[in-house]
């Protein structure tokens, strides 16, 4: 299943908040799944340095986002990212398509580094 994420207006995500929904990725894994951050400004200073607007299929909106990491994110490094909403249902439901996401793509790339390594073996 790939699931296509689609950016939200920053209006729809107006009221939402966490539920307790959380994903670890690195910033580039979580930008090869839903694109450039929303908002951005990777310096450490705020509470966030990263969040994506997303909405689902149904269009309720939903966040992505790192929270109080305190140090400017390596874009190889490991996070954990928060899920904000409207309701614990639609920040379950993100999650569940995100960790989806992730590990399809981890497939993938695992994929084409065996492939890679088979090769260079002949």
């Amino acid at each position: 299943m790939n699931y296509k994420f689609t950016p939200a207006d920053p209006n729809k995500i107006d009221g939402s908040s966490f539920h307790g929904d959380i994903v670890y990725a690195t910033p580039n894994e979580i930008k090869h799944i839903l694109g450039e951050p929303s908002w951005e400004h990777n310096d450490g200073e705020d509470k966030t340095n990263m969040e994506w607007y997303m909405q689902l299929e149904d269009g309720n909106a939903f966040t992505v986002y790192d929270y109080k990491e305190g140090k400017q994110l390596h874009p190889n490094g490991r996070v954990e990212w928060h899920i904000g909403g409207h309701s614990r249902f639609d920040t379950h439901l993100a999650k569940q398509l995100l960790s989806t996401a992730l590990q399809q793509a981890k497939d993938e790339l695992d994929h084409q580094m065996n492939f890679k390594r088979a090769y260079v073996r002949l």
